[in-house]
């Protein structure tokens, strides 16, 4: 039986502990109790609390980024279903690990940082997708491609940030992966009318 390492369990009791309580109410002290461990351990493995969030955020922004990746990549698809795929992982990401989506955009949106590790992660993944879209059909005009794209992901960015701010049916709200998926495939309808 393998053992987690003490600093895996640490970087997973953040997870939780910003799921439970927000980034800004996190304390060394509720992640120590969520690890079970003491500060003294967290030091040990981490300088400080800021140091710590950072390493937590890059870790499962960096995962992200290879699940996205690889289905974006995946030429033996059409891009219909890459994008259908992309949006409903961001969405259901979201769903179900709301804190931490909002710790990842929160530099972004609030304080305007686009370089933040969050930040530079979405904007790959606008990117590689617009670079794909354009790639798979020419005809259609690269800048109208782009803009499209931004609409979509400005729209899944603000859901993913209030997912009930603005009232919508049921079916169409991230409340679980079939509704999700739902929702992943009315955006990329949007997309594809719009061109």
């Amino acid at each position: 039986m393998d053992k987690t390492p003490p600093r895996q369990l640490i970087i997973e009791a953040v997870v939780a502990c910003i799921e439970k309580y927000g980034i800004d109410n996190l304390t060394t002290r509720k992640i120590a109790e969520e690890a079970g461990t003491n500060i003294a351990s967290i030091n040990y493995y981490f300088r400080s609390k800021d140091e710590l969030v950072t390493e937590t955020l890059t870790t499962t922004i960096n995962h992200m980024m290879e699940d996205v990746f690889i289905a974006v990549d995946d030429n033996e698809k059409p891009f219909e279903e890459v994008l259908k795929e992309v949006i409903f992982y961001l969405i259901d990401g979201a769903t179900r690990f709301p804190g931490i989506s909002t710790a990842h955009l929160y530099p972004a949106v609030v304080e305007k940082r686009y370089d933040s590790p969050g930040g530079k992660a979405m904007q790959r993944v606008f990117e590689r997708l617009v670079e794909r879209a354009v790639k798979e059909y020419p005809e259609s005009d690269a800048g109208r491609i782009r803009f499209q794209m931004a609409q979509v992901f400005s729209s899944i960015l603000f859901s993913m940030l209030a997912p009930d701010f603005l009232p919508v049916p049921k079916k169409l709200r991230p409340l679980d992966p079939a509704h999700c998926r739902t929702l992943a495939e009315a955006y990329t309808r949007t997309f594809f009318k719009a061109l």
